[in-house]
């Protein structure tokens, strides 16, 4: 039973139509050209004076044409739905992980909560239990505002509230406080050109912050060696964050942007709700930007860029 239902897909549903296609033109072309021949004998016969025999061959156009436009038309339907089974799975599995990443912090939370209750540890062991208490309301803070975001910008006619700001003060007081908190006394440098004005949504811009330095230090094995730079390049400002963690390859750099993507590699487990770029790369539009990362691939480090437009030279000097 189960062999014949997983005959009837739309893959295999597509291939015996162009089967059956091309079947009917090939007998269709030869029952043409073989009354094409007995009509022309006939009208050479007896009607010599007749209908042009050029109106056959406009017939065979016509009709090989309706057919092209049927195929055009069921290979336009199949890309469809293909895009549809595409994204109905990785639905699927967003929904899989970010079940597991709620459940882990809560269940951490839990844990520790009945371990206070029951053991009332010393003040030392407290504060090492509120610490990983507060790092698990933070990621379930984090991972709850990146669904809201991601629905929020996934919506038609959503704006941001972009206001004159100084990109370079922005970029400074998010990365400068986490400089040297990371997790597993990881290092991050930064290097930051002063005086960058830029018309920003300073909110949108720190989510999308958060999300280039939660990702550097999810995806390093080794401690996090983050390097974070601003620079100005002419009329914009280049904002780059760069790790030597797991790395991505040529041929999924693109893919990684894309909502629910997430890089699948043998043995490892997937991580990440495979919302951070995507929210990265469309607030970037949202900014008149763009977004990119390069990667030599795998093992050697992952850097972001983004590229910002920048206020024009004479509000600089205002500001100044």
């Amino acid at each position: 039973m189960k062999f014949f239902r997983g005959l009837f897909t739309p893959l295999v549903a597509f291939i015996a139509i162009q089967v059956v296609w091309i079947t009917l033109v090939v007998f269709w072309v030869t029952w043409f050209l073989g009354s094409h021949r007995e009509l022309r004998s006939l009208a050479e016969k007896y009607a010599p004076a007749g209908r042009p025999m050029g109106t056959d061959w406009v017939i065979l156009f016509e009709g090989l044409l309706l057919l092209a436009v049927l195929l055009a038309g069921i290979y336009v339907i199949f890309l469809f739905w293909q895009r549809q089974a595409s994204l109905y799975r990785a639905q699927k599995d967003f929904i899989a992980q970010v079940t597991h990443e709620l459940k882990s912090p809560l269940a951490s939370l839990q844990l520790h909560l009945e371990t206070i209750r029951l053991r009332r540890p010393g003040a030392e062991r407290m504060d090492v239990f509120l610490d990983t208490m507060l790092a698990d309301t933070e990621r379930l803070h984090n991972l709850i505002n990146n669904l809201l975001t991601a629905n929020r910008l996934e919506q038609r006619g959503t704006r941001l509230q972009l206001q004159p700001a100084d990109l370079s003060e922005l970029v400074t007081s998010y990365f400068r406080p986490r400089q040297y908190s990371l997790p597993r006394a990881g290092r991050m440098e930064l290097h930051i050109s002063e005086g960058l004005h830029a018309p920003i949504d300073s909110e949108a811009l720190e989510t999308v912050f958060r999300n280039l330095l939660e990702n550097a230090v999810l995806y390093s094995d080794a401690p996090p060696d983050i390097v974070v730079r601003l620079v100005q390049q002419g009329r914009y400002a280049l904002l780059s964050v760069a790790d030597q963690g797991r790395g991505i390859e040529r041929r999924e750099q693109k893919k990684v942007f894309g909502m629910f993507y997430r890089v699948r590699r043998k043995g490892e487990n997937i991580r990440g709700s495979g919302l951070g770029l995507f929210i990265v790369r469309t607030v970037t539009r949202m900014h008149h930007g763009r977004a990119w990362l390069e990667s030599a691939g795998t093992g050697k480090g992952t850097t972001v860029y983004l590229r910002l437009p920048l206020l024009p030279a004479n509000f600089r000097e205002e500001k100044a």
